[in-house]
């Protein structure tokens, strides 16, 4: 029996990805590329050797966490000044302060760059993900090898385990039609293909 433990909520986003970077197919030759984000947004193709920038020089910043008191999640914007990593924030439901890990969304000409796929597109250069398929007419994508890993590793196990208090894990960022059983081995078969072929 294949037995997996969940891993926590924010493992896999768009940011998180931007840091270490997000597999992408290059828009010009096609070829494997890679956008990075630290303070600007960066393209680079390992092929053709294509890069671009993009001037990221304003960030929404916010807070998102799970109350350590009351187990309620909420978001909370903050006001965040150098590389400082972490605030300290009051839970709206019970009162309680704590600290939390300090998001930061980009900010382009007055407009937030959305934190979500579209697509199978990230959201920076608007370059199509490497690691991208579908399933039922469904689109299914990974982020970059550890996110692909991740997906395969969770949905081919046969008991999957939540832990903490708060039992909010990545999976929950999971579309329900790659969590239904009848689902799963088809899914993991297309992710399996994405990885092979790469």
């Amino acid at each position: 029996m294949k037995r997996v433990i969940d891993l926590p909520y924010y493992s896999f986003t768009v940011y998180s990805a931007a840091k270490t970077g997000i597999c992408v197919k290059c828009p010009i030759c096609g070829g494997e590329g890679m956008v990075r984000v630290d303070g600007k947004a960066y393209f680079k193709c390992f092929d053709c050797g294509s890069v671009k920038e993009k001037s990221l020089s304003h960030y929404r910043t916010s807070v998102h966490a799970h109350c350590k008191n009351c187990g309620k999640y909420f978001r909370r914007e903050v006001e965040a000044y150098g590389n400082c990593g972490a605030a300290h924030v009051t839970c709206p439901e019970c009162g309680v302060v704590m600290s939390g890990k300090i998001e930061r969304v980009p900010i382009q000409n007055g407009a937030y760059f959305s934190a979500e796929i579209h697509n199978a597109c990230e959201p920076f250069f608007g370059c199509e993900l490497r690691y991208s398929g579908s399933f039922d007419g469904k689109s299914v994508w990974a982020l970059n090898r550890e996110h692909l890993d991740y997906l395969i590793e969770y949905l081919s196990a046969n008991l999957r385990e939540k832990r903490g208090i708060v039992k909010k894990t990545q999976s929950d960022h999971l579309p329900k039609f790659m969590k239904i059983a009848k689902n799963r081995e088809g899914v993991v078969k297309v992710l399996i293909q994405m990885r092979e072929k790469r």
